[in-house]
């Protein structure tokens, strides 16, 4: 490509729930390795959040329905947190003015070899997305010190006939080795009336399968940090388990229900739940040399906490215990019904700034 050619302007929308140390990471993150805007949609108000992020070149601050739900039906309020990941990223799409979008959730951080733009540029003009493969985050020991510290896992093929020797009966919470999906999020090229969904873009709203042309993207991989601390993993699978909707079911796979039913089981019982999540996310030692000899483990620093450091200084507490902390209050409400409904106690969960 020629020193001189423009290459394609790409950014990166997310619907947001979570706790501003990791709204402020997946911000600085992905500035740090080029996108030109990332468009953050708050799910609900986040006042901590919204002062964070305010007049930060890059960011376009949004909450859901702040438009009044215009593109929507009836223009209310979809009672599905996918729905309105959908809406807000084909929302994105279509106002920002970038040629490319990444969709994904905040756990989910784009890890480009080199210039993703470069990527872009050598789409040919038929493609209308990359897809990205997943990398999944690890543990390698039970009492994490850093909010992003692990390995990788990627996804395997054969993973139904041989996963079980290396996880043995762990292997019933995992889909071709991953615990959470495997299924890959999208790079979507802007086009009048294109959608996007979930995990890849549609050429309508009301489809449902992906009949888009696309490429795998041959640079960058998504890495999915599925729960930062072992609360806040527990808190999603126990969310999940008790979340009630109309009309068809959530569509979870049966690991994850695997996932769901062993931690109501071991609601009351908070060893139990540490166990759970150790079994779902962490690696022996044995286990993660066995994946690395079949290449389908990654190390390395993410470098995530320097980009945090370098774009907000001493604002943003990235350690664990205070990860927890600010956890509990943000999810005070659920936390209470799980409580009332289940007697779920987190405080046994949480990681102390005494961690060994």
């Amino acid at each position: 490509m020629p020193e001189t050619a423009v290459l394609p302007s790409w950014g990166v929308v997310a619907t947001i729930d979570e706790p501003p140390a990791l709204v402020a990471a997946f911000v600085a993150y992905h500035l740090a390795v080029g996108a030109r805007e990332v468009h953050v949609f708050l799910d609900r108000p986040n006042p901590e959040t919204e002062a964070l992020l305010h007049g930060v070149p890059g960011v376009v601050l949004r909450h859901s329905g702040d438009d009044g739900w215009v593109r929507g039906w009836k223009a209310l309020r979809p009672v599905r947190h996918e729905t309105r990941q959908k809406y807000n990223a084909t929302r994105a799409l279509a106002e920002a003015g970038l040629d490319w979008l990444v969709h994904c959730d905040a756990d989910e951080f784009v890890h480009p070899q080199r210039s993703f733009a470069l990527d872009l540029a050598s789409a040919g003009p038929e493609k209308a997305w990359i897809k990205f493969e997943v990398e999944e985050r690890c543990f390698l020991r039970r009492r994490p010190r850093a909010l992003f510290e692990g390995v990788f896992r990627s996804p395997w093929p054969d993973f139904e006939e041989d996963g079980a020797e290396i996880y043995g009966d762990r292997a019933r919470f995992l889909n071709r080795g991953v615990a959470a999906h495997s299924a890959g999020k999208s790079c979507t090229r802007a086009a009048e009336g294109r959608v996007i969904g979930v995990h890849y873009p549609l050429a309508h709203w009301d489809d449902s399968r992906n009949t888009l042309p696309y490429r795998p993207s041959y640079n960058a991989r998504l890495r999915h940090f599925d729960g930062l601390t072992p609360l806040h993993y527990i808190l999603k699978i126990l969310r999940r388990a008790t979340t009630e909707v109309r009309g068809q079911p959530i569509p979870h796979g049966a690991p994850r229900l695997a996932q769901m039913a062993a931690a109501a089981r071991r609601v009351r019982n908070p060893e139990g739940l540490a166990r759970l999540w150790w079994k779902v996310l962490g690696l022996r030692k044995p286990e993660a040399e066995a994946l690395e000899a079949r290449g389908m483990l990654t190390r390395g620093d993410t470098g995530i906490e320097a980009t945090v450091t370098e774009l907000f200084g001493a604002r943003v507490d990235l350690s664990p215990a205070a990860f927890d902390r600010a956890l509990v209050v943000h999810q005070a409400e659920l936390i209470d019904q799980l409580h009332d409904r289940l007697g779920f106690d987190p405080a046994p969960l949480m990681l102390s700034s005494e961690t060994p």
